[in-house]
């Protein structure tokens, strides 16, 4: 594994490049979803590599050891620290793009996905498309945002809300101990003690329909049979809204964090599989 930084949007990104010769100018990049950071993804990066597909993960803006304003979460900014990373890569020799994206990590995927003509492939995992939260929080959110851009304004500080209580009743695996494990990170309860209200509006309101039906590329679509974080009606959007080759799979006994949990191992061969058909091909 190499440590590798990149510039986006004015700040340093952090990553890490798991390489593989066998891969020539192939790799995968792997993103994180909302409050999360890119460890959770060295498992499947090392995997790829062992197999020969090189692969990339790292830290969006304000996450892990990225820079940038905690806990942002903005869609189109995702996607421009995916084409920023792609550069990067580029630099280094790689042509031919694959990504991999969970939660928010997948939508920001299919934004990329829909104007960057360097990604050959993607495969999201429980991605929301389509997020509308009811008429009276869309006010209160509206007036949260516009307060906060106030704040920011007056005081150079964002306005920022708590949200530890949704660990009491978060569940993303099915598995106990994964579950458990995941939400005593500390470094999930530090973003959540402090998130940007407008800033990271994106992971409770968002719509990226429009982008999705750009995607004309091969996408591969999974969810958790058991996900109660994230709608299956999320993922069957997705699948209907993209226009290239594609598959939509359900992976039982799987919660939200399908590559965590304990059906992992299915998880990862079917992508993996995804990413060999349709990523290695022009490098053959």
């Amino acid at each position: 594994m190499e440590a590798i930084t990149f510039t986006s949007e004015g700040y340093v990104l952090s990553g890490a490049l798991f390489d593989a010769d066998a891969s020539g100018p192939a790799v995968v990049v792997l993103c994180h979803g909302a409050f999360e950071r890119k460890e959770n993804w060295f498992p499947y990066a090392r995997q790829l590599a062992e197999e020969g597909l090189a692969a990339f993960v790292f830290d969006f803006i304000g996450h892990g050891a990225s820079e940038g304003l905690r806990g942002t979460v903005d869609m189109h900014v995702w996607a421009y620290n995916i084409r920023d990373a792609l550069t990067c890569l580029g630099v280094r020799g790689y042509q031919y793009f694959g990504l991999v994206g969970w939660g928010s990590g997948g939508t920001a995927i299919v934004l990329a996905a829909a104007h960057d003509h360097r990604v050959r492939c993607g495969v999201a995992l429980a991605a929301p498309v389509c997020i509308t939260p009811s008429l009276s929080s869309r006010v209160v959110l509206s007036l949260a945002a516009g307060v906060s851009k106030i704040k920011q304004i007056l005081w150079k500080r964002p306005l920022t809300l708590s949200r530890t209580r949704e660990l009491d009743t978060m569940r993303v695996a099915v598995d106990d101990d994964v579950n458990s494990r995941y939400i005593a990170d500390p470094n999930l309860r530090a973003h959540l003690q402090a998130v940007p209200v407008r800033e990271s509006l994106d992971s409770v309101w968002c719509d990226i329909t429009r982008g999705a039906q750009k995607v004309k590329l091969p996408f591969f679509v999974m969810h958790g049979s058991e996900d109660t974080m994230c709608p299956l009606k999320q993922s069957q959007s997705l699948y209907v809204a993209v226009q290239g080759p594609k598959e939509l799979r359900v992976i039982e006994n799987s919660g939200h964090a399908i590559h965590l949990d304990g059906q992992r191992d299915v998880a990862y061969e079917l992508m993996a599989q995804w990413l060999k058909k349709y990523l290695l091909w022009p490098a053959r």
